[in-house]
């Protein structure tokens, strides 16, 4: 195709129902002036049809039209009928011709041959890109058969007809030109009988709330000029960001390689400049973070590691903080993985249980979709499974985002209709099935581009969101509603040395007794974060060997609003004579039966007698002031019987047990408050023997 012939014309669109014939017509006469004789080209208007003859031995010609003056902000319709008359080949090629710029710079075609051939393929940049090559189809109609072509454009959204038949979909509609015709190759008649254009307004579901003023602000201090960053995770806190910053020459592997790099914010709200994280996490190969636990002491990175801290391969791996330092990270096995793309995307939810991922598999809707993973008892993940059709579609999804929530789902995706190539979406997770989710919606044109937009990460008060954007980190406010969350901070200690100690986190559902969730506390300092989702109650404590531990709970069931909250946590070693506490045993008042929301805590108590067989106990129940000394003694006294009555029923040999009642002769807090009358009012254990 080396000479373009054209001729420029505009048309008085019709109004049909809230959509626009821009441009239609049938070759009844030349209104539009077809005709031309020009550098062996001859196209004329004759008996209802367009006639294309191109006389050149050699080169394909074309003849177009101006036919939508405004094709990025509205949707379109092009519909044509065209049949080869003469050819001097089988395989010629001859199709409709749509979405040319001006300068003609950027089209698209679609092709067919004579012996029933097709191709579809955009031409931009001096290059050729081909949405489907050339392959034989029976949907086609040979030589003096019209074939009908129907061009469907939706946002970012393309689809292509023939005769009724879907050739292509694609998600990969980013912009286009006002221009369409027809293109024939050398030595080619076609004749046209129709050609239609019809406009249709531009409809993109974005989120409620949509802010057109929103600001996006660049974190200049994190931002270099000279290289990129890219892949921002900020911590649940919002005051640590991770970043993967590309061919610097201060990357351990210099130039050739990507590091993870990370930056604080002070009191002040101003972010530090970057430091890189260093080995194991960094290494001469492609390093970055997938995400990071609210604790900060569990880090999921990309690719897999060998045990020297060299790059093994592809894959996922975790790493979790030592008093050393970073462990050299350790590969994540997933049962049934299989990806068929060259590209992956990852996340692992804050309660550590849950890891998302978009993958190419057998049981896909389309390309690459977003799939879950749940974590087992044996430390490998689940097969994955599809989150559905509402989430996932004929195109790629990729990069997922899972709110501190656990029910607010970013990722983006090509396949839902957006402004360009990859757009951000949301949407919230409706029950525990995974596959049941909203329609998602776009975030909006302020944050979602003509180009692709990959990734949007958000702090658990969910107040800012990240992103990267031409290699540069920017912040903004997040404008959707996610469910509010507790993000609790604090460390673990000894209780009787009150020393910092190192300890697994362990969250549960009081209600249903099954946790959910767990972190760990970091070795140097004892310091742990969770964050707890709101609607359930729940019990948390430190786990470690040789200790029990004094656990505390928290009712969230009416929470309105993002909490931070200190909670410092103790663990009893287990030693004769050692007083502990058991928080959460339940009774309703005045009563001593025990509430489901108990079993809990007794069951820890239960695993703890029968890993120690040689364990004795004198279970104690206490009061406040409050009521006469004698119903307080009998209510003690039955409290700590129906304590001991459950661990019998479990199994407990009745020689290791002892229940006694102490009414209110053991304050251990003045009873003039409530809170202090809270503390009085408790069951304990004490180890007789062990």
């Amino acid at each position: 195709m080396k000479k373009l012939l054209f001729l420029v014309f505009t048309f008085t669109s019709i109004n049909l129902f809230g959509q626009k014939v821009l441009f239609h017509d049938t070759f009844d006469s030349d209104k539009n002036q077809w005709a031309l004789n020009s550098n062996n080209l001859v196209t004329n208007v004759e008996k209802g049809v367009l006639v294309m003859k191109n006389n050149d031995s050699q080169n394909a010609k074309w003849e177009l039209l101006t036919v939508i003056t405004n094709p990025d902000e509205v949707d379109y319709d092009v519909e044509a009928s065209i049949r080869v008359t003469q050819s001097l080949a089988e395989n010629a090629a001859y199709g409709l011709v749509w979405s040319c710029y001006n300068d003609y710079s950027d089209y698209r075609v679609v092709n067919m041959t004579p012996n029933k051939q097709v191709q579809v393929y955009q031409y931009s940049g001096k290059e050729f890109y081909y949405t489907k090559k050339w392959e034989e189809a029976s949907y086609i109609n040979g030589k003096n058969k019209y074939n009908k072509i129907f061009v469907k454009k939706r946002a970012n959204i393309l689809e292509i007809f023939i005769n009724d038949k879907l050739v292509v979909k694609t998600g990969d509609y980013a912009y286009g030109g006002s221009k369409s015709g027809f293109i024939l190759d050398a030595g080619m008649t076609i004749e046209i009988d129709e050609l239609k254009v019809v406009e249709y307004p531009k409809h993109i579901d974005v989120i409620e709330g949509y802010d057109p003023n929103l600001v996006i602000e660049k974190i200049e201090s994190i931002s270099s000029k000279e290289y990129d960053e890219v892949n921002p995770v900020v911590a649940a806190d919002g005051n640590t960001i991770y970043v993967a910053k590309k061919a610097s020459p201060d990357n351990l592997g210099g130039v050739n390689d990507d590091d993870i790099w990370y930056a604080t914010k002070d009191a002040k709200g101003n972010w530090s400049a970057l430091k890189n994280i260093g080995k194991p996490l960094n290494n001469s190969s492609y390093n970055f973070v997938i995400s990071v636990s609210p604790d900060h002491n569990t880090m999921v990175l990309a690719n897999t590691y060998n045990a020297d801290g060299s790059s093994k391969g592809s894959g996922l791996s975790v790493s979790n903080r030592t008093s050393n330092g970073w462990e050299v990270p350790k590969e994540i096995v997933i049962k049934d993985y299989q990806n068929k793309n060259q590209f992956v995307g990852y996340f692992q939810s804050s309660d550590n249980k849950v890891l998302l991922m978009t993958v190419e598999r057998d049981s896909g809707f389309g390309f690459k979709d977003v799939f879950v993973s749940f974590i087992q008892e044996d430390g490998t993940w689940s097969a994955p499974l599809n989150l559905g059709s509402t989430i996932n579609t004929f195109e790629e999804e990729t990069n997922p985002f899972l709110a501190a929530d656990g029910k607010t789902l970013y990722f983006s995706s090509r396949g839902h209709g957006g402004y360009g190539g990859y757009d951000l979406f949301v949407s919230k997770r409706l029950d525990d099935s995974w596959t049941n989710w909203s329609k998602p919606k776009n975030l909006g044109d302020i944050i979602n581009s003509p180009s692709s937009d990959l990734a949007y990460y958000v702090s658990a008060k969910g107040d800012k969101a990240y992103i990267s954007r031409g290699g540069d980190i920017y912040v903004l406010d997040n404008k959707v509603k996610q469910d509010p969350v507790v993000l609790i901070k604090g460390k673990v200690y000894d209780n009787k040395t009150k020393q910092i100690l190192s300890a697994k986190i362990e969250y549960n559902n009081l209600k249903t007794n099954k946790n959910a969730g767990t972190a760990i506390s970091n070795p140097k300092d004892g310091s742990y974060s969770i964050v707890l989702p709101y609607g359930q109650k729940y019990s948390f404590m430190g786990n470690k060997e040789g200790y029990y531990a004094v656990t505390e709970n928290i009712d969230l069931t009416n929470l309105k609003e993002y909490q931070e909250m200190e909670v410092d946590l103790y663990l009893s070693p287990i030693e004769k004579g050692e007083v502990i506490r058991l928080n959460n045993i339940f009774f309703d008042s005045g009563k001593y039966d025990l509430l489901p929301d108990s079993y809990a805590e007794l069951d820890k108590l239960y695993n703890i007698l029968m890993n120690n067989s040689k364990m004795k106990i004198e279970i104690s129940g206490h009061t406040d002031a409050v009521g006469s000394d004698v119903d307080n003694m009998n209510l003690s006294n039955n409290r700590a019987n129906a304590v001991m009555q459950y661990l019998l029923k479990k199994g407990v040999n009745g020689n290791r047990l002892t229940a006694k009642g102490y009414g209110e002769t053991k304050f251990i807090a003045p009873n003039d408050t409530e809170k202090g009358k809270q503390k009085n009012r408790r069951v304990e254990f004490v180890i007789v023997e062990l």
